[in-house]
Formats: structure tokens, C-alpha cells, sequence
């Protein structure tokens, strides 16, 4: 199956960009970061990853969230992002 996954991570350059991402319904929300990782270099560490409004757990299966094919999900980093402030 393959999934939308829309990425806002503004460090890394990603301000809601879709990436398509090629998973078993029986892989891990770790895998499925892993799989992120692989194509925006954002560390796993970093990554929340939401389904309507849920946050999603690393050790359940994409299948237990009743995920589909062509469904979206949301990488959303873990903390909150401050823009660069000038220097006085």
C-alpha cells in the first residue's frame, strides 16, 4: 500500500510537502518513520505522527489505526519551531 504523508517540519526545510510512502498494513508507526527519515533526513526522534486527530504510537501497526491505502497522515516535528531571530 501506499500512503500520503504531508511533512511540516520548517528546520529541515519541509513546509507541507507530500511525500508518497510505500507500506505494509502490518508495519509499525516506527517503520513508517523510518521510511520518512529515509526520504527528508528528519530524525524519527523528531517526527509526530497524526491521523485525523490522533497522535500515533510507534509500536501499533498502521493496520490497528484501520489506515488505507492512499490514506494521509501528518509528520509534525515534536517541538515547537521558533524562526530565527535577528541579533541586535
Amino acid at each position: 500500500m501506499h500512503l500520503n504523508v504531508i511533512v511540516y517540519n520548517k528546520t529541515q526545510n519541509f513546509i507541507g510537502q507530500t511525500i508518497q510512502i510505500n507500506i505494509s498494513a502490518m508495519d509499525t508507526i516506527k517503520i513508517l518513520k523510518e521510511k520518512i527519515m529515509e526520504k527528508t533526513d528528519i530524525p524519527i526522534g523528531i517526527q509526530d505522527i497524526t491521523f485525523g486527530v490522533q497522535s500515533l504510537d510507534d509500536v501499533s501497526t498502521i493496520k490497528h489505526y484501520h489506515i488505507e491505502d492512499g490514506y494521509t497522515v501528518y509528520s509534525t516535528p515534536t517541538y515547537v519551531e521558533i524562526p530565527q531571530q535577528p541579533s541586535l
